[in-house]
């Protein structure tokens, strides 16, 4: 996997691939930290009402292979950056 924009591999905490042709990827992320945090996903604090449609916005708006943009954002004291093509790379961020 390429390296993360703007970090440094100590403060990576996960990278994964997201899929991109299954329909709800934030369903994927609130897993991902869910796992990161080892609860349910049904205990974290919903993500940013405006996150979730920029997410949907963002993978149906090109097909991967027609840019390369990276969507970032905060939540729970991460730094999440997802990738057109699914690549998610999760920051700690420092206090």
């Amino acid at each position: 996997m390429s390296e993360p924009i703007d970090a440094t591999n100590e403060d990576v905490v996960l990278q994964r691939q997201l899929d991109t042709d299954q329909g709800d990827q934030m369903v994927q992320l609130v897993e991902l930290i869910a796992d990161i945090d080892d609860v349910e996903p049904t205990e974290l604090s919903p993500i940013y009402r405006d996150i979730d449609s920029l997410v949907s916005n963002f993978f149906g708006s090109q097909p991967p292979s027609r840019g390369d943009a990276t969507l970032a954002f905060s939540y729970r004291g991460y730094r999440i950056r997802i990738k057109r093509d699914g690549r998610t790379t999760v920051h700690e961020v420092s206090a």
